[in-house]
């Protein structure tokens, strides 16, 4: 595989896809998905629909079997439904399969910090299908969850919590797992910031790492902190990929991984699992504050 690689800076890996990509990759028998976080794509950001339509061109020359959303696809459609609509819109004209997650801008925050609105829940799922599913693609087990309801005390919750509970009783003694979801599970060594906000409830992520998946569980993926990081806590690897739209500057965010807007790559081969951040071509690093729509944005 050839590609072509722009200077590096501190702690940055990303590779930017060249024409050939598809055709270095054509005589692999990997099974090859796309991921993608905070879009956030509304008639409203045309920098965002811009680094999308890069990203589309990206995953065309890759031809993944699949491509997962880990959520924000809508710039703030929990308050303004045409942003759920423009980015359904997106997402049918993607080029592969799609497998959504909801983010807190596609459904409301929930997560114990809001109460949970199942109205925008519902207009969620109207839009882009479960909120919920799995997938096995070589010898992994895809696993997908709505993180907002994850410390909500809803009766959702539960609902989710009896799903992966038959889900693991199905699974063979050696299955491999790899969980998708919008926001981080744990955080990363050292990081102290952001009690609410940022993670899953405490007590939740511990009931899902503990919980019936343990044995199984290789691998996170989640999105919504606008950063790449790739880490390991508990024997669990966990990826946060970055946003395809925008980063946050450090005035507003402080930083933890690396700031980049770019997609990601997981290669399945096997029992082995490997991942990369890719810097689509075309695909501009636009910052939060100099979007076009970020004043109407920042006020609601």
């Amino acid at each position: 595989m050839r590609t072509r690689r722009r200077p590096r800076t501190p702690g940055d890996n990303k590779t930017v896809i060249s024409p050939d990509y598809r055709a270095g990759m054509a005589c692999r028998s990997d099974t090859r998905i796309v991921l993608l976080a905070d879009s956030h794509l509304s008639d409203r950001a045309p920098e965002c629909v811009s680094n999308w339509r890069a990203a589309a061109s990206a995953a065309s020359e890759i031809a993944p079997a699949l491509t997962v959303h880990l959520g924000d696809i809508s710039l703030d459609g929990d308050r303004h439904p045409d942003d759920l609509d423009h980015a359904a819109d997106c997402v049918g004209r993607w080029p592969t399969r799609v497998a959504c997650l909801p983010g807190n801008h596609d459904m409301g925050t929930g997560s114990g910090e809001q109460p949970l609105d199942h109205a925008r829940l519902i207009r969620y799922l109207r839009r882009f299908g479960a909120d919920r599913w799995i997938e096995q693609h070589a010898a992994w087990t895809l696993v997908g969850l709505n993180a907002q309801l994850m410390g909500s005390g809803d009766p959702a919750e539960s609902t989710q919590r009896d799903w992966i509970e038959r889900l693991a009783d199905s699974l063979p003694q050696d299955a491999r797992v790899a969980l998708f979801l919008h926001r981080p599970l744990v955080r990363p060594p050292r990081e102290t910031g952001m009690a609410t906000g940022r993670y899953v409830a405490a007590d939740a992520a511990r009931r899902l790492l503990e919980g019936p998946l343990r044995r199984s569980l290789r691998i996170v993926f989640s999105g919504h902190t606008h950063q790449a990081l790739d880490f390991v806590a508990g024997g669990v690897r966990h990826v946060w990929v970055p946003s395809s739209g925008f980063v946050i500057d450090d005035s507003l965010q402080a930083p933890v991984g690396n700031k980049q807007v770019g997609i990601g790559l997981l290669t399945l081969h096997d029992d082995e699992a490997r991942y990369e951040p890719l810097l689509p071509r075309g695909m501009q690093e636009h910052e939060l504050t100099r979007l076009a729509c970020f004043s109407e944005f920042a006020a609601g």
